[in-house]
């Protein structure tokens, strides 16, 4: 993910390079899926037998995350689909107020140098408030390309010429641009169905898998 360059990016200017650019501090990431736990998880509740206060998973890491003292930023990251209910209590983080609102009544105060991050396919269902409040970057994968991937799965798995050579990279990278196009337009040109629709860049990823199988199998 680009934000992952980005604050991988930052951590080697600040901890490698000591950049004397202020701008460029270390980052820890907190990621989480807001759409894999109920709201109560997400936000917190109180429990129905105790009547006592609980943190959700979101609201306690943006509390630890606030009461840090050091000028390292913290980037929240929610991956996952937007849906009305969830997105809609982040409208007063992500204005002026950089505040969360707990339905217990609790506000948590956000640092200035946290920062909230959505990863999602879509905004079909985000209000114009909760859009206006966001700043957005937008990458398909079509302009991303499978090619990348395929670059960065090579120096990732194969670093060094222990399982394969450099000559040997290069004419796998070399196959990859001889074949892997001509497959698509294959795919398109016989309108082959599949039972899950993938796009090109999940079956470059696909292919890595079965070859880093058939190299590392024991």
């Amino acid at each position: 993910a680009c934000s992952t360059i980005l604050a991988d990016a930052m951590n080697a200017l600040r901890k490698e390079r000591n950049s004397t650019d202020q701008r460029f501090q270390e980052v820890t990431v907190h990621s989480l899926n807001p759409k894999c736990i109920t709201m109560g998880e997400l936000y917190g509740e109180v429990n129905v037998f105790t009547q006592e206060w609980a943190d959700g998973l979101a609201s306690s890491i943006m509390r630890a995350a606030s009461e840090q003292t050091t000028i390292t930023k913290d980037w929240v990251l929610f991956d996952g689909p937007v849906d009305s209910l969830w997105i809609e209590n982040m409208n007063t983080v992500l204005d002026d107020n950089m505040t969360l609102c707990l339905a217990n009544g609790q506000r948590i105060k956000l640092r200035e140098q946290m920062r909230m991050l959505f990863e999602v396919q879509d905004l079909e269902v985000a209000s114009p408030a909760t859009v206006s409040r966001c700043g957005m970057v937008y990458m398909t994968p079509d302009d991303l390309g499978w090619r990348p991937y395929i670059q960065s799965w090579l120096e990732r798995k194969l670093p060094d010429e222990t399982v394969m050579t450099d000559d040997h990279k290069k004419f796998v990278l070399e196959l990859f641009d001889e074949t892997f196009d001509k497959g698509q337009a294959l795919l398109r040109q016989h309108h082959l169905r599949e039972p899950i629709a993938t796009v090109p860049i999940q079956r470059a990823c696909n292919i890595c898998n079965f070859l880093e199988y058939f190299l590392f199998a024991e």
